[in-house]
């Protein structure tokens, strides 16, 4: 004859629930923190330190953005490989190196 198997599911609906931990009340009251935050206004967030260098250089977006259309130009007429990431980083680099010559 088959023995009949007990199934592990009841035994764990019979076990007592845990009590809360002081780890679950913090994560609660972090949770409820965000809301009451919400009514504040925002601060806007700082610039990133590259960006403010590159102000302080005399770089503006728009400036790095000009020289890259020219790169990429020059890049798709010769057939050379590359993308406008590298475009944007060699204008970059052009850019602060005639400035630095300029000084």
């Amino acid at each position: 004859m088959a023995k009949k198997q007990s199934d592990p599911a009841p035994q764990a609906a019979k076990a007592a629930p845990k009590k809360a931990t002081k780890k679950s009340k913090k994560l609660v009251v972090q949770a409820e923190a965000p809301a009451a935050k919400s009514a504040k206004p925002s601060k806007p967030k700082a610039a990133p330190a590259k960006k403010l260098a590159r102000l302080a250089r005399g770089l503006t977006d728009a400036d790095i953005s000009l020289r890259a259309y020219f790169i990429a130009e020059r890049r798709h007429k010769l057939g050379w490989p590359g993308d406008s990431t590298s475009d944007w980083v060699e204008a970059e680099r052009q850019l602060t190196a005639e400035e630095k010559k300029n000084k």
